[in-house]
């Protein structure tokens, strides 16, 4: 039972961290959507706005996974494809998260 309710903890702290991103993120994509290229890496450069959108990207891959694998937890009922789905679900999530953080790094160094 800790379990989920450590997972249901955090699905609510990164919903009240993703609030307040999202509103930031969507005010920045009216913003850089007439920007140019040297505009958008300035933006990304700044150490405030890569440090949001890294922490945006980040908690909105660890929300997503927490409420996929609550779904297959609730509806999947065979439990060999419930442990492979929840694995790969963790996989891609980490796969991803890597790739943000490999991503962010290259746009902010060169």
């Amino acid at each position: 039972m800790k379990n989920y309710a450590s997972k249901w903890i955090m699905q609510r702290l990164t919903a009240v961290i993703l609030i307040p991103l999202t509103f930031w993120f969507v005010y920045q994509c009216v913003l850089l959507s007439s920007y140019d290229y040297t505009q958008i890496k300035a933006f990304f450069y700044s150490k405030i706005n890569a440090s949001l959108f890294f922490i945006l990207i980040i908690a909105m891959l660890y929300h997503a996974k927490l409420g996929n694998e609550t779904i297959v937890e609730d509806y999947v009922t065979s439990h060999n494809l419930k442990k492979i789905t929840k694995s790969i679900i963790s996989a891609l999530t980490y796969l991803s998260m890597i790739l943000t953080t490999i991503s962010l790094l290259y746009i902010i160094s060169s």
